[in-house]
């Protein structure tokens, strides 16, 4: 992917100033040396941001606090591209985004969100002619997701804490998210794989499905055939039950499945010339409900019936009772009788006709057996007078009773009827709807074994998809696939040992190789035994191989005709190994001491040096490196296609944050 850094570009807060643009030549080993604190590792961190990075991993502190937005002027194959993102503030990161793409573009005074990251990301894709089916069709693989433009950043950084690391070779790959999709990225970076693989892996995987999808029918149709030739016999015997095929003869031991077949599908017609009952639906519903309305008259009827007899009991009942107090009342009016007689002598007078006592002032007793006998009286009328009404009470409940039972009879005599009815009904329905259901089960069985029997579409389907599967596989054969993979392998390992003996590193006439599923070197000296970078001493071989690792992968992927990373690498203080007593002035020139007067820290630098440079030669200038370094230039003077961008130093050029915007922050 040809991407170019034309320059680094800070916005400040302070809206009256200028941008901060830092320049960068294509083509060149861009130099950017500095003292400390300078701001020189910032540079790969804004890089980074700006291409897309979820993370924004720029140093808080005077940066941050006076710049808005971070950006690049970009160069591409046919275009250019000035991208900006807002700086977060207190946030992880921030999707604002500036993106303006075009001919020599001028970078603006002021920029504002115009887009977002994703879109930047997308875009990247589309540059870098990424695929977009994922590596993996299975999707229990969490890493097996789609190739990103992200995911390239890997080869294009070698930030100050990574450059020296010795268990760390790839940028980011020290978390297990990037560590996991940089090794399911290799085969595709490596050209082992390309986005026609992954196309033919997809489609390899579709054929599968739809090949096992298709298996899976034919054997259902075979077991679906066998079963159905086990239930034909059966069905036959049920429709000369049903009375559907009386015409037709007993079923011989010579029948085969196409005698019972001819047979049944005989039924259908049979059915159809049948004189069978039209029963309207809801015919059945409708005597079903007047059953249960004539019933529960029935019930009703019987209630008051029950109700009837006791009341007509009770009043019998009443009647005899009364029969015995009327008997029983006469004897005591018999007994009051005499007190007419002694109120019709007491009359006149109130001598006592027995004792002959004189009474002038009347007689209470007497008076109270008057008041009785009077009442006596009154209720011997009423008693004989109740007998006649009780009588017509009788009469009348006997009638009602009469009536009832009647209407009882009645109902249970049309309850009877609806019954047998209902019932009728009933069995006329179910036998007609057991024959239709049979009809239609036959109807289907015919279908079916039919359906079964006739396989020929799918078997020539399935045969076709099976010359498709086995060339899918001869194409993505395993075996080759690994091949390409070990022999870009074997490629890139080869030129890591020639630029290790370049950087006169200890172990480069071993058999060094990249080893792409720990991601690091591996060495395999005479004695057999494998060793890793990090088992490697000395921080002079770890610096070495990281540069000669990247240059060699680089190498390897500008050899490619089409390669998804950008054609860039960014170090971060490659000399941090090295500690010469003192470092020559930043104007002194090699010229003036002999090699052998140089210190040994000085010649491993200058060694980084060459070895870029060589690189750069083998890529015909096709190519951007970006060294940010506390070294001076004599550990690159006199070595070609050495470009000095800044001299980041007390008394030379501006710091990555200019002078003028620190004096208007105070």
């Amino acid at each position: 992917m040809q991407l170019t850094i034309l320059k680094i570009i800070l916005w400040p807060k302070n809206t009256d100033l200028r941008p901060r643009i830092v320049p960068f030549e294509p083509g060149k080993i861009n130099v950017i040396s500095g003292e400390s604190g300078s701001g020189k590792s910032t540079l790969t961190w804004i890089v980074d941001y700006c291409l897309g990075s979820d993370k924004c991993s720029i140093p808080v502190g005077l940066i941050r606090d006076l710049t808005g937005w971070f950006g690049l002027h970009l160069k591409l194959a046919n275009t250019e591209m000035i991208v900006a993102r807002r700086n977060p503030e207190d946030q992880q990161s921030t999707t604002d985004l500036y993106w303006n793409e075009g001919l020599k573009l001028e970078v603006p005074a002021i920029v504002q969100k115009n887009a977002r990251v994703d879109d930047l990301k997308n875009r990247f894709n589309q540059i870098a002619n990424l695929p977009s089916l994922d590596f993996s069709t299975d999707e229990s693989v969490g890493y097996g997701g789609r190739p990103s433009s992200r995911d390239m950043a890997a080869f294009n950084f070698q930030p100050q804490h990574i450059v020296a690391n010795p268990y760390t070779f790839f940028f980011k790959a020290d978390t297990t998210e990037h560590r996991e999709k940089l090794r399911i990225i290799f085969p595709l970076v490596l050209g082992s794989i390309d986005a026609t693989t992954l196309a033919k892996q997809r489609e390899l995987k579709d054929t599968e499905r739809e090949y096992d999808k298709l298996r899976r029918e034919l054997e259902a149709r075979t077991t679906a055939a066998r079963a159905w030739e086990a239930e034909v016999e059966s069905y036959y015997l049920q429709a000369k039950g049903l009375g559907l095929l009386a015409d037709s003869p007993s079923p011989g031991a010579d029948w085969g499945l196409d005698k019972y077949l001819l047979e049944l599908r005989r039924v259908p017609d049979s059915v159809r010339k049948m004189d069978l009952p039209d029963v309207q639906e809801g015919t059945n519903e409708a005597a079903t409900g007047e059953f249960l309305r004539v019933a529960a008259e029935e019930d009703q009827l019987a209630q008051d019936t029950g109700s009837l007899k006791r009341r007509l009991d009770k009043i019998e009942q009443l009647s005899a009772s009364l029969n015995d107090y009327g008997t029983s009342f006469t004897s005591q009016e018999d007994r009051l009788e005499g007190v007419g007689w002694m109120e019709e002598k007491l009359r006149n007078n109130h001598e006592c006709p027995v004792c002959t006592a004189v009474h002038t002032n009347g007689n209470t007793r007497l008076t109270e057996l008057q008041s009785l006998a009077r009442e006596m009286k009154t209720l011997a009328v009423s008693v004989r007078q109740a007998p006649a009404k009780l009588d017509q009470e009788q009469a009348n409940i006997r009638q009602e009773l009469r009536d009832k039972e009647t209407l009882l009879s009645r109902a249970r005599q049309k309850r009877k009827f609806l019954e047998e009815r209902t019932a009728t009904f009933a069995a006329q329905r179910q036998r007609v709807r057991q024959i239709y259901l049979f009809v239609g089960r036959v109807e289907q069985a015919l279908e079916n074994v039919m359906s079964s029997r006739n396989v020929d579409d799918l078997q020539d389907k399935a045969k076709g998809l099976a010359e498709r599967l086995a060339r899918l596989r001869r194409e993505l054969d395993g075996k080759s696939r690994q091949d390409r993979l070990n022999a870009a392998i074997d490629k890139v390992s080869a030129r890591i040992a020639d630029y290790a003996k370049r950087l006169r590193l200890e172990h480069a006439t071993e058999n060094v190789r990249l080893n792409t599923r720990e991601l690091t070197l591996q060495f395999r000296p005479l004695s057999g035994r494998t060793d890793f970078l990090w088992e490697v001493g000395s921080g002079q071989n770890w610096v070495g191989y990281h540069v000669a690792g990247l240059l060699a992968l680089h190498e390897h992927f500008s050899g490619l005709p089409q390669n998804p990373v950008p054609r860039f690498l960014m170090i971060d203080q490659p000399s941090q190994v090295y500690f010469p007593e003192a470092w020559p002035a930043m104007d002194q020139t090699p010229s003036g001491l002999k090699p052998s007067e140089r210190s040994p820290d000085i010649e491993g630098v200058r060694r980084i040096f060459a070895a870029l440079s060589e690189f750069m030669s083998v890529l015909k200038g096709q190519f951007q490196v970006i060294v940010t370094e506390h070294a001076g230039s004599i550990t690159w003077q006199g070595i070609e296609n050495v470009h000095l961008v800044a001299n980041w130093r007390e008394g030379h050029d501006d710091f990555l944050i200019p002078a003028e915007w620190q004096e208007k922050r105070s």
